[in-house]
């Protein structure tokens, strides 16, 4: 099991060129280290430490180090191989300095000990710090150390694990204990100048939805809040048109998740945006007012998002339009929200009307969200109140509706689905009127994605509702599910999978029925493309993966994904996936130009990135079963 600490690890460099500071990069410890004073356990991204902070450049031989910074669940270590000619005790140190949100800066300095002469400490403010745990170790070049803080040192730890920023220090003291040099991360030690220190589930956003939405702008809404169920905070977060959650309680801290919230923020869409428990279950959710915008105008709508106990996707318990607005006049109804918790109420009254009637009203709702209420309806007022979880009419108070022709029935689409990032997954469900056949279906689904031409797969099979097949379609990087009985032939639901960098990545799609319920599950092969670390030089590594979908509720959800091979060039190493009655087994395969000895990788235990481990031949481990618990495949 993981802990929430800090791993910290410098080792040998002679290089001392100059280095512009940037942010550094935290991965998940090894599930057990060995306090040596020897870095030799841990992997990762490892990061030059070149930037003269003080004293100018060193000499060669003076001071010279690298960095990888990791983190588990109960304390922060960190470790250092330095390059030192002469160690001087007292004054040598390594430090890190932590910037916690709210502002809070903590330093951390690590002293190594000189052998008969003083013992290595970790110290605060020139105090020790309790409970932590050193350990040095000389090397030919300076000197070594793995030192253990316990998180509870840390201001703030028990609740706030998250958007951290850090720096990390050498100093190097030669003559006496007044330090000459100091090499760093980054220049600042104040909360405003430290870099982000960014943990697996930020490197995964950076690396994911970011990168693939090419949004370089910070966010919009920065926020810290408890949303998933434990009680450590996550990040929520607004980038142009998505909301952003995540945290080192969602999903083991690995990965993210994200909704298209259908307008942009960063052009002034998000009109209102708060974060509070307004559901009374002890957590907080999230409500929003938006404005969306069509091509014959804008409508804005007012939703209440929240995470029930347990779940690992945002639930849209309140969606509501409240204002339209289009050429030559506007409906807007009147909000009011009072309470807190469970005795939260929404009023909602049908308000003015300027410039439409109900000769003029002839609109469908495409928000997936209740339509605005109008003057000449029926209604006068609603109270929503919280039940089970979702707000639901309470009272409704009654109207003589206006002696004008009424308006043609309005279709009330489903509510869209939430979308669940394993790492970067998008699901979206649209209905047509409720005429429309699924061929009308299928060309609605291609005008709103913009596609045409023959999908390159297609599939039919029982994946959802009745006993009738649906009908499952690949565009793209699209997958889609629509048929005459999924919601009665009037929608379709797509799940993007954005996993794949291109098209022709998807390799194969089929189906069959893994979970034993009786409807097909989604099974999507394909190949994750990504550059070679440095230490293996240039060119890209194809990890051929297996990601299933089960449609629930109208929409996808992802249940299971593993890596099943890794190939570079030639190189291919393999493993094997079984189907059984009882779940599903995975087991190693074979290695083609690659051996214990020759291959660069470690064997992962654990999922990374919400992937079952390729296993390896030489990795030790026989099998792994997975079962299904109703949610997904577990162990």
């Amino acid at each position: 099991m993981r802990s929430s600490a800090l791993i910290v690890i410098l080792t040998l460099l002679c290089s001392t060129a100059q280095a512009k500071a940037s942010g550094m990069k935290a991965a998940f410890a090894p599930n057990r280290v060995s306090l040596d004073g020897m870095p030799n356990e841990f992997d990762g991204e490892w990061r030059r430490l070149t930037l003269p902070v003080k004293g100018g450049e060193p000499g060669e031989g003076d001071l010279a180090a690298r960095v990888l910074v990791a983190y588990d669940d109960d304390a922060l270590w960190v470790a250092a191989d330095v390059v030192d000619d002469k160690l001087v005790g007292g004054g040598d140190r390594v430090e890190l300095v932590l910037g916690i949100p709210g502002g809070k800066v903590f330093a951390v300095e690590m002293f190594p000990g000189v052998p008969g002469k003083s013992r290595a400490m970790v110290k605060h403010r020139g105090r020790r710090v309790s409970g932590a745990k050193i350990v040095e170790a000389p090397t030919d070049a300076g000197y070594s150390l793995e030192a253990k803080i316990p998180w509870r040192a840390i201001p703030n730890s028990e609740t706030v694990r998250i958007g951290y920023r850090g720096g990390l220090f050498v100093h190097d003291a030669d003559a006496s204990r007044r330090v000459e040099h100091v090499l760093g991360s980054t220049a600042g030690r104040s909360y405003e100048r430290l870099p982000p220190l960014s943990k697996a589930s930020e490197i995964a956003l950076g690396s994911g939805l970011l990168r693939e939405r090419n949004i370089t702008r910070p966010p919009v809404k920065n926020l810290l809040a408890n949303v998933v169920g434990d009680k450590m905070k996550e990040r929520v977060l607004i980038y142009d048109r998505y909301l952003v959650i995540l945290g080192p309680g969602y999903r083991n801290g690995e990965q993210y998740y994200f909704r298209d919230l259908g307008s942009r923020a960063d052009k002034g869409d998000l009109l209102r945006f708060e974060v509070e428990d307004f559901t009374g279950d002890g957590l907080q959710d999230v409500l929003l007012r938006k404005r969306v915008r069509g091509r014959r105008g804008t409508v804005e709508v007012l939703e209440v998002l929240s995470y029930h106990p347990g779940g690992e996707t945002l639930t849209a318990v309140f969606s509501q339009e409240v204002l339209l607005e289009v050429s030559g006049g506007t409906i807007a109804n009147d909000v009011r929200l009072s309470g807190r918790g469970s005795r939260t109420k929404i009023v909602l009254k049908p308000g003015k009307s300027n410039g439409i009637d109900a000769r003029r009203f002839n609109r469908v709702s495409n928000t997936g969200a209740s339509p605005v209420l109008v003057p000449w309806g029926t209604v006068a007022s609603q109270t929503f109140q919280v039940n089970n979880g979702s707000f639901v009419v309470s009272d409704e108070q009654s109207q003589q509706p206006a002696a004008l022709p009424q308006p043609r029935p309005t279709a009330t689409p489903r509510p869209q689905p939430s979308n669940t990032s394993t790492p970067t997954d998008s699901a979206t469900v649209w209905e047509k009127r409720p005429s429309a056949d699924i061929a009308s279906v299928y060309a609605h689904y291609k005008k709103q994605r913009r596609v045409s031409g023959a999908p390159r797969f297609t599939l039919n099979a029982d994946v959802a509702e009745d006993a009738r097949p649906e009908r499952l379609v690949v565009h793209n990087r699209d997958l889609v599910v629509f048929g005459s009985g999924f919601h009665g032939g009037r929608g379709f639901a797509a799940v993007e999978l954005s996993h794949f960098e291109r098209s022709r990545d998807v390799t194969k799609v089929t189906t069959r029925d893994i979970t034993r319920d009786g409807k097909h599950e989604i099974l999507v092969w394909g190949v994750i493309r990504s550059p070679l670390p440095e230490d293996l030089g240039s060119g890209h590594m194809k990890r051929e993966v297996i990601v299933v979908y089960k449609v629930k509720g109208g929409h996808f959800e992802r249940v299971f994904a593993a890596e099943l091979a890794r190939r570079i060039g030639k190189k291919r190493v393999a493993a094997k996936i079984r189907f059984r009655a009882s779940g599903i087994e995975l087991r190693p395969g074979k290695a083609r130009g690659y051996d214990e000895g020759s291959y660069p990788w470690l064997q992962k235990t654990t999922p990374n990135g919400g992937f079952e481990p390729l296993l390896l031949p030489w990795g030790g481990i026989d099998r792994v079963r997975l079962r299904y618990d109703g949610n997904k495949f577990i162990r």
